[in-house]
């Protein structure tokens, strides 16, 4: 159905020819009061100039659509950049992380077998000393 959008700023009161007060058969559709004493020529002025201001009005709803559009297309863009940097720093990060797990599970590795070697000198300084102290006093019979 070609019917005029309700939320356009046309409506029945606002155009000369048309009446307010004329039941609508559906929902943004404006109905014309039949005058006969209206000229032909009239009439067409009128529909002349509603097409005219239709057409002004889609005219500037396309420029604000083209403006919103190109907004919209900078900010993607703008976005997409971030994005890409974000994904380097990440990468970087990650990089560095893997670095940083392999030299400190080589660290808890070396650890390990530092404590083993200390416990290994301890048992035996006690061992030594063990030794020594028996030779030293020994056993009364």
């Amino acid at each position: 159905s070609s019917g005029i959008n309700a939320e356009w700023p046309l409506r029945p009161g606002n155009v000369s020819g048309f009446s307010p007060d004329l039941p609508r058969s559906s929902p943004g559709v404006i109905q014309e009061e039949y005058l006969p004493e209206r000229d032909v020529s009239e009439v067409l002025k009128q529909h002349k100039e509603r097409q005219t201001k239709l057409a002004d009005q889609m005219l500037a709803m396309t420029q604000n659509l083209k403006q919103v559009s190109v907004a919209a297309r900078d900010i993607i863009i703008q976005d997409n950049k971030n994005l890409s940097g974000v994904q380097d720093v990440v990468d970087k990060n990650t990089a560095k992380l893997e670095k940083e797990t392999s030299q400190l599970e080589k660290f808890n590795q070396s650890s390990g077998k530092c404590w083993v070697w200390t416990l290994i000198f301890v048992v035996m300084v006690i061992f030594i000393v063990m030794v020594v102290f028996i030779r030293l006093f020994p056993r009364k019979r």
